[in-house]
């Protein structure tokens, strides 16, 4: 017996050496990313990394489950050196792994806000996009592959230390007795993969209890975050409410009435990563961006827009059919993406719009080919379609912005009109690249992202320059907007509010569009908008409203935290209940959380929510999400 205790007492051993190492991994991966966090010194920074342990624990046992099985096995075989180099080389490779996963995830949340979740799978195996860009980030990311190797290099030494100091006891006898040892191993083995006795297993949300879902990528890791959203089913139908409560909250079908339409043409233009800090019209301080602060002048600008999503292939659906992302895996990859639903191509068509759908990325990039064909545009146009691509090729994701953009001028001019294009730009992604003759042209700011926002503000004014000449121009209203934000540098954005403000302007040369719009709005706002500035007759379902709506909100979804921002207040809700109720104006970094003091506000506020996503999961599931007028 005293053998059989002898392992049991190596196994707790191991499993303190993962649980240090795990914790090594989570303070690199802080320091990575602290301005993600820039309240934590006052919230309790050794509250997130004890919150973390319970994370860890439920990992190591799914990862380590081979290991723990063949050390508690009671037989004589474990002494041998064979079977010692097997579980050697099972927790060095499991633990390695997960070591590595937790570092090259800075990558992931500083892109994201998130953890790598199990649709990281699908996005791996969409078009060629991880492939461009794998060497740059081994580039500039590559002190956190060397960090990685030395923790593994450390773990094994430190686990090679404590196996060569085990004194087992040769030839125990085995008898009934010596499973019960086992048994009530493996018993805790379970628990610690469910984390605790409680009656579900945790998942990622509950690293949301801690600090109103502020440090949840810190409490996480990324072997956990993976496993737990494997096999996850699709989206559950809420029924927080009965359907005709619901819709006095809030009703995704829309309808407009009018005798006649305007046929003008219409641009979408979607900036890559362009978050709303980077403008300097909106703050104040300077921007990269003089052409856009220039012509947001002459436009009607919305000040407080905010994202959707998080992911370019989360924001475009939000922007072209009003479908924000309230689900970890994207619309697109989810199992309701080849699903019918309205967007502004759908509704165009049917008034003789030709509509068209550029990018100047590779075939398949982000699965936009697949999206545009099922929201019924006429063309999906990429860089196979660019002439000459190998002059203008940025090496990476496709073709830089300033000759796409003069390429995409020179197709509108061959249109006929009525048209409605949407471009989706790409220079200001990762890995930043510019072209040779317009380098140190830009300011370089204090991020990489800057100097190329600098480039693609440069390329749009000259297409704004040569598209002035064309015929189309005075006919067309043009909305300006981002797929989603980027890393911060002011600490005003580097908060949940912060996280999704995004550019909202609409400028047409020949049209007073009225005043700035100050109040909420959303990506998910672009197509009713749309639809109300052409006068078109129809209904459709969207997810927004109309900038011109006396309403305006918006709602996001991150770390399993719905955020609702309306009237200068942002709530955030767990799908179960609100944890915090910030006002962003007098609260810029949001520390004050003043639910218990606003509860009538809180109560009005997470109706309106709930009924949101009552309706968004109900049209999921039951392929409700287009309007056959």
């Amino acid at each position: 017996m005293k053998n059989h205790i002898k392992h049991l007492s190596f196994l707790l051993q191991c499993l303190i050496i993962a649980l240090i190492f795990y914790s090594l991994s989570r303070f690199v991966f802080f320091c990575y990313t602290a301005d993600l966090f820039p309240l934590i010194y006052e919230d309790g920074i050794s509250g997130v990394f004890w919150q973390g342990i319970r994370f860890d624990l439920s990992a190591f046992a799914y990862l380590n489950i081979l290991f723990i099985l063949l050390s508690i096995a009671p037989t004589r075989k474990r002494e041998k050196k064979a079977y010692q180099k097997v579980l050697r080389i099972l927790f060095i490779g499991f633990n390695g792994l997960a070591l590595l996963l937790n570092l090259t995830d800075v990558v992931n949340v500083q892109f994201t806000g998130k953890r790598m979740t199990a649709d990281i799978l699908s996005f791996l195996t969409q078009g060629e996009d991880a492939n461009h860009v794998t060497i740059d980030f081994i580039k500039d990311y590559w002190s956190l592959l060397l960090i990685s190797a030395v923790l593994i290099y450390g773990m094994n030494k430190t686990y090679k230390f404590i196996q060569n100091r085990q004194f087992f006891l040769h030839r125990s006898k085995i008898t009934w007795h010596t499973y019960l040892l086992p048994l009530l191993t493996l018993g805790l083995t379970v628990l610690a993969m469910r984390g605790g006795v409680q009656l579900r297993p945790i998942k990622n949300i509950h690293a949301s209890y801690y600090g109103q879902g502020k440090y949840v990528p810190l409490i996480l890791n990324a072997p956990f975050s993976m496993i737990s959203t494997l096999g996850e089913k699709g989206i559950r139908e809420k029924k927080y409410f009965k359907p005709e409560e619901a819709r006095t909250y809030f009703n995704a079908e829309k309808t407009f009435k009018s005798d006649s339409a305007t046929k003008k043409n219409v641009v979408i233009i979607t900036l890559e990563s362009f978050s709303r800090e980077y403008i300097g019209y909106y703050n104040k301080f300077e921007g990269y961006t003089p052409f856009l602060d220039s012509l947001m002048n002459h436009s009607l600008v919305c000040h407080s827009a905010y994202a959707n999503g998080k992911r370019s292939i989360e924001g475009i659906p939000a922007i072209l059919s009003g479908i924000p992302a309230l689900t970890d895996k994207p619309y697109i990859l989810s199992q309701y993406g080849s699903q019918k639903s309205n967007s502004i191509a759908s509704i165009l068509s049917k008034q003789s719009y030709d509509c068209s759908f550029y990018h100047g990325g590779h075939p398949g990039t982000m699965g936009f080919d697949a999206y545009a064909e099922i929201a019924e545009f006429d063309s999906y146009v990429d860089l196979d379609a660019y002439p000459n691509p190998e002059k203008d090729y940025d090496g990476k994701w496709g073709i830089f912005d300033e000759p796409f953009l003069q390429f995409y001028k020179t197709e509108l001019d061959a249109k006929q009109e009525p048209f409605f294009s949407t471009i989706f730009n790409l220079s200001s992604h990762h890995p930043y690249t510019i072209p040779k003759e317009h380098q140190g042209k830009f300011p370089k700011g204090e991020i990489p992202i800057h100097e190329s926002i600098g480039y693609s503000d440069y390329a749009l004014k000259r297409f704004f320059e040569e598209a002035k000449k064309s015929e189309w121009f005075d006919n067309t209203l043009f909305v300006v907007t981002a797929d989603h934000t980027f890393k911060s540098t002011h600490k005003e954005y580097q908060n949940s509010n912060g996280l999704y403000a995004i550019p909202l302007i609409f400028f047409s040369p020949n049209d007073s569009l009225g005043s700035s719009v100050h109040k909420v709005c959303q990506q998910a706002d672009v197509l009713p908008s749309i639809i109300d500035y052409l006068n078109i007759d129809t209904s459709f379902v969207s997810f927004g409203n109309s900038i011109w709506d006396e309403n305006g909100f918006a709602v996001n979804y991150l770390n399993n935290i719905y955020q609702y921002l309306e009237d200068g207040y942002l709530l955030q809700f767990n799908g179960e209940k609100s944890m915090a109720l910030y006002q962003m104006k007098n609260d810029s970094l949001l520390k004050n959380n003043l639910l218990l003091e606003l509860p009538e506000l809180k109560q009005e506020m997470e109706n309106k929510l709930k009924a949101y996503i009552q309706d968004y999961n109900y049209r999921m599931i039951n392929n409700q999400l287009e309007l056959d007028v």
